[in-house]
């Protein structure tokens, strides 16, 4: 197994911030609003079935807000809040991937509103009880470098805590992919990772020379940064971009890990790359939704499987009936009751414990 300290999965945090000023109609000037920062606690019931919600809302610089909405019951509902705007006295939010949305009007120390997620549409009414729960991370943006040509600029999350490095994760997204990969950056990030969000364009097999060069200049970028584990640093991908493998063995010194969740493997052709990475003895984790119409999710499982071995540490788990989200949908029961979508079982903690 891979050796990294955990922390808890639920530590998700935000990565978008909004805000706004609004305007006094008596005389015309601009007046900052009072925003509506605080810790706020309540439930959203469907069909009689109520879960524990705590929303969190800090501003970050004069009238810029950032959030992060936690469901202690049932953490693979939680996300950090992207879109978010307040217009007195509207509060709307929307998670990373977009299933998940949020409309509230405030009432002093109370929020009334609707939780959506998907076609669930849940009324609630929740109380403001003190302060917002602080981050646990930070935000450091690095400019793209000239004198790396092909280094885009980054977006680090970096943990604050009292360790002086960390290990570190970068996370390759093609655009359908990228919300997914944010929330994983953020669920990182408050487990002591620091990560970053790299976009690509969709992903070829095998990927083109650029590509991978361009993911090399990424995973130095990283050892370059101070806070970070120079001997602890990995690559995860999805779907398409699952491409990119390659560099892990590019870059010198060598990837310490890599994760891939639903990497498409179609051919024996196509699974040559993740070969490479069982030759060099890098671990992989691979993970499969099973209910993912966008590939065949057995097969490839099975072709990674063949494709990188049984080496000490790496692992490839399908989850059944699992989404594109690893989320199980929600369903009721015969006598009425209703179960929320959740997490696929086993799924989170899979990566908590890969990544010990």
């Amino acid at each position: 197994m891979l050796r990294i300290q955990p922390r808890a999965w639920h530590l998700l945090l935000p990565v978008l911030a909004g805000g706004i000023l609004g305007c006094s109609p008596d005389s015309g000037q601009k007046a900052a609003v009072q925003l509506p920062t605080g810790h706020y606690e309540g439930t959203v019931a469907y069909q009689d079935t109520e879960l524990a919600v705590a929303l969190d809302l800090r501003e970050v610089s004069p009238g810029r807000l950032e959030a992060d909405v936690r469901f202690a019951q049932n953490e693979g509902l939680s996300f950090p809040a992207e879109n978010l705007r307040y217009t007195e006295p509207q509060l709307l939010l929307d998670s990373p991937a977009g299933g998940s949305s949020i409309s509230a009007i405030r009432e002093g120390d109370f929020l009334r509103g609707v939780f959506r997620l998907d076609t669930i549409k849940a009324d609630f009414v929740w109380v403001r009880r003190g302060k917002a729960l602080p981050r646990a991370y930070q935000i450091k943006q690095l400019p793209a470098s000239a004198a790396a040509q092909g280094l885009p600029s980054l977006t680090l999350l970096i943990p604050q805590d009292t360790l002086a490095t960390h290990p570190a994760v970068a996370l390759f997204a093609e655009p359908a992919t990228q919300p997914a990969a944010r929330l994983r950056a953020a669920q990182l990030a408050g487990q002591g990772f620091v990560t970053t969000v790299i976009a690509l364009p969709h992903a070829q097999q095998p990927a083109d020379s650029a590509m991978l060069q361009s993911a090399v200049r990424v995973l130095r970028a990283l050892r370059r940064e101070p806070a970070v584990d120079t001997m602890r640093i990995g690559l995860w991908a999805r779907g398409t971009t699952a491409a990119v493998v390659p560099a892990a063995v590019l870059a010198q010194p060598k990837a310490a890990f890599v994760v891939l969740e639903n990497a498409s493997i179609t051919s024996l052709e196509e699974a040559r790359p993740f070969q490479l990475l069982s030759r060099h003895r890098i671990p992989v984790l691979g993970l499969y939704a099973a209910a993912d119409t966008s590939l065949n999710a057995k097969d490839s499982a099975r072709r990674l499987r063949n494709a990188v071995g049984s080496r000490r540490g790496t692992q490839v788990r399908s989850f059944p009936n699992a989404d594109t989200h690893f989320l199980l949908p929600g369903q009721g029961s015969a006598d009425g009751k209703w179960t929320w979508p959740a997490s696929a079982p086993g799924y989170l903690q899979s990566i908590a414990d890969w990544l010990k």
